[in-house]
């Protein structure tokens, strides 16, 4: 089907592209003039303004005709080389991390479920019944008439082409003329939502996921909207869980947000952990020797305290059993260790130092972070709620109780936490970025949008570097580039 002038779909082009992210280049032109046909004939629309207009404020007009725009191309067991790693060494890595809580699995851009099902059948045939405690599988796509199909389970014989016999007779009930229906023990590990990636707004079930497949879908994107959604899922990964693009996919999206790694051959996206790390603040005493200034903000220890440890009753008999400086040395191994991204040798070491120095603040704050970093969430939230009792001035107390809340889906313990951080610490890039964090998410878009530019106003400068809490891990240029994308966003 031709235009009639050759530009009238040029505003729906531009309201797809805006309101989806769809680009009709390249030959996908004449798709969009066919659906747009079949919709106006459906409606009752003779004129290409009169619909435009009438998508424009209908939004089930709208979702009706990405309907059938939408490219569903997908079957069971699709490209399995990137499931088996998914399935295999990757979750492997994150469950060995020790966390209490079930491993989420998210599948962007699901189309009719094939894919989030593939997932869920080979958990079940590693786990067995304790795949439904361990895993949680989530598939989101734009297409409701598809997320419908993948509620229903039941799919045609298109959808096995990579199905062996066996796994069709162990997953899969035949329900009529070459249709089969996804077993009940599966479908309990999925759920499936409507959901639109270009939407920053995402819902709960995608929050802190730890592995993402978003395979074969920015293939229909523009750079730009590749670049935004990218970078939108990247933002719901837990720290150290990895994104998987398809394989024609991969260099497109190395574009500094997540760190490109290799795994068993194949090329994947992994967020690094959020680790912290804390350094010495001094109160400046008047004619005493010369001290590193902090950052703006930074929080004065007590004067009596000294190299970070706090006075404790009997600390004397403890200094007389136990030699000050290698307990100092002991926690210096501890940090380096854990600048490497090493979790049990420096806890072990801190222990040993709060064996002896119970009260050693900075041992007590890298503790906590390192028991964050693990996802140890009730641990580590009691030892900070001890933090900032014993101390009301201990900015990393409040940061780390506000990181464990946004953890648990607490946004406004979450944000009490940080604003108590700013209260003390106003230049605290950190509490800004995750203020706006969930103020984005509330859709307070003035607050948030003020709290992103002083958290990048912030990284600019360099004002992190000296007396401020951050990652051990930390890529200043990929938190700023994190931020502007949010500005952006807030922009349109």
């Amino acid at each position: 089907m031709q235009n009639r002038d050759g530009g009238e779909l040029g505003p729906l082009k531009e309201l797809i592209l805006r309101t989806c992210g769809f680009t009709f280049e390249q030959g996908r032109e004449r798709s969009l003039a066919e659906g747009v046909a079949a919709r106006m004939a459906e409606r009752g629309v003779d004129s290409h303004s009169a619909y435009h207009a009438l998508v424009a404020r209908d939004r089930e007009e709208l979702n009706a005709l990405v309907e059938l725009l939408t490219v569903n191309e997908t079957y069971f067991f699709r490209e399995p080389d990137h499931l088996n790693l998914v399935a295999g060494l990757l979750l492997g890595e994150i469950m060995a991390a020790g966390e209490a809580r079930p491993v989420k699995i998210l599948s962007a851009g699901c189309s009719t479920g094939e894919e989030a099902y593939s997932i869920a059948m080979m958990l079940r045939e590693r786990w067995g019944a304790e795949s439904e405690r361990l895993f949680t599988v989530t598939g989101v796509d734009i297409d409701s008439g598809a997320v419908a199909a993948a509620l229903r389970g039941v799919y045609g014989r298109g959808s096995f082409r990579g199905t062996g016999a066996e796994q069709l007779q162990r997953h899969f009930d035949p329900v009529g003329q070459g249709e089969y229906r996804v077993r009940e023990e599966i479908r309990k590990l999925v759920r499936f939502e409507v959901v639109n990636l270009l939407n920053p707004f995402y819902p709960q079930a995608m929050q802190l996921s730890d592995v993402i497949l978003y395979r074969n879908v920015s293939i229909y994107f523009p750079q730009e909207v590749q670049r935004r959604i990218f970078s939108n899922l990247a933002g719901l990964l837990n720290g150290g869980g990895y994104l998987v693009v398809g394989a024609t996919e991969t260099i497109h999206h190395d574009i500094g947000v997540l760190s490109l790694v290799q795994r068993n051959a194949l090329f994947c996206y992994r967020k690094e952990p959020l680790q912290f790390r804390f350094v010495e603040r001094r109160e400046a005493r008047r004619n005493g020797p010369p001290v590193t200034r902090s950052a703006p903000g930074a929080v004065p220890r007590s004067p009596h305290s000294r190299e970070g440890v706090r006075p404790q009753p009997g600390e004397g008999k403890q200094k007389a059993a136990w030699d000050p400086g290698e307990t100092k040395a002991l926690f210096d191994t501890a940090l380096e260790l854990a600048c490497q991204g090493k979790a049990d040798e420096p806890l072990e070491l801190l222990e040993t130092v709060l064996s002896r120095h119970p009260g050693f603040a900075k041992a007590l704050t890298l503790k906590a972070s390192l028991l964050v970093n693990a996802q140890h969430l009730e641990e580590a939230a009691g030892l900070c709620q001890g933090l900032v009792a014993r101390d009301p001035l201990c900015l990393e107390g409040y940061l780390m109780l506000g990181v464990i809340a946004r953890h648990l889906g607490d946004e406004e313990e979450g944000l009490k936490r940080f604003r108590e951080a700013l209260y003390l610490a106003p230049g605290c890039w950190l509490a800004q970025f995750y203020s706006a964090e969930i103020l984005a998410g509330r859709k307070d878009l003035k607050r948030a949008r003020s709290g992103y530019e002083t958290a990048l106003r912030l990284l600019e400068k360099g004002e992190f570097r000296e007396g401020a809490l951050f990652p051990l891990s930390f890529n200043a240029g990929q938190f700023q580039a994190i931020c502007r994308h949010k500005l952006s966003q807030l922009k349109e």
